[in-house]
């Protein structure tokens, strides 16, 4: 937030990180996962008429900032400190280091061995991300009648999941974190695309004739991006 002026009031207001322009016909504001302001403006619109827009809808915007700095506040990177809440499959599991040779998940714990380090540790958390996100695909793949040609797990931070024009199939490890629908929502996402690489109407409809209520998985991918940055 800064200090402006505006019609020669001084107010307090909270200022865009970036204005996009293009050739869309009215300005909006988005608040990103980090809760910061983002602007998308025609490429007529005056700094003036940006900055009365912005000051008009300021307690909108204060809400909306807090909501989702509030939200990420519960996102913690893990340390591999006893005590540390590790997600798996989207449900809390909490850490506890003891003298074991591998790692396992016992009621809501997971045990992890006094040695391990967080590299050793998010290597275990691929393999289990790799074997289900093999498991689920080739269910859905087979539902759908499409058959991608590879699937992988990568270090994606920006994207949960890709289809190439080969299609090979690339998933974020950090997916194995978050719900079985939600997984099950993005694998469907990417096996459309084997025949559809846009994101279309048609695709959309593809997506839906599978998964109905699709858009929720993705209100909860949106919410809970900070996911992809704690380890």
């Amino acid at each position: 937030m800064v200090l402006s002026t505006f019609n020669g009031i001084i107010n307090i207001m909270i200022i865009p990180k970036e204005i996009i322009r293009s050739k869309r016909k009215s300005i909006a504001l988005v608040v990103n996962s980090d809760g910061e302001l983002i602007v998308r403006a025609p490429y007529y619109a005056s700094k003036d008429a940006i900055i009365g827009f912005i000051h008009e809808k300021q307690n909108w915007l204060e809400r909306k900032c807090m909501a989702v700095k509030a939200a990420n506040s519960k996102f913690h990177p893990i340390t591999m400190t006893e005590g540390d809440i590790v997600k798996f499959c989207g449900e809390d599991y909490t850490i506890n280091l003891c003298a074991i040779d591998d790692i396992i998940l016992f009621g809501v714990y997971i045990k992890i061995p006094l040695a391990c380090s967080c590299e050793q540790f998010k290597m275990w958390l691929k393999r289990k991300a790799l074997a289900l996100m093999k498991k689920r695909t080739t269910y859905y793949a087979t539902l759908m009648e499409v058959v991608p040609h590879e699937v992988k797990v990568s270090e994606a931070r920006t994207r949960w999941g890709s289809c190439s024009f080969r299609n090979n199939i690339n998933f974020s490890w950090r997916l194995v974190m978050c719900p079985l629908d939600v997984m099950d929502y993005v694998i469907v996402h990417e096996l459309c695309h084997i025949k559809n690489k846009s994101h279309n109407r048609a695709f959309w409809a593809s997506v839906a004739e599978v998964l109905p209520d699709y858009g929720q998985q993705e209100k909860w991918l949106k919410n809970n991006r900070k996911l992809m940055e704690i380890l």
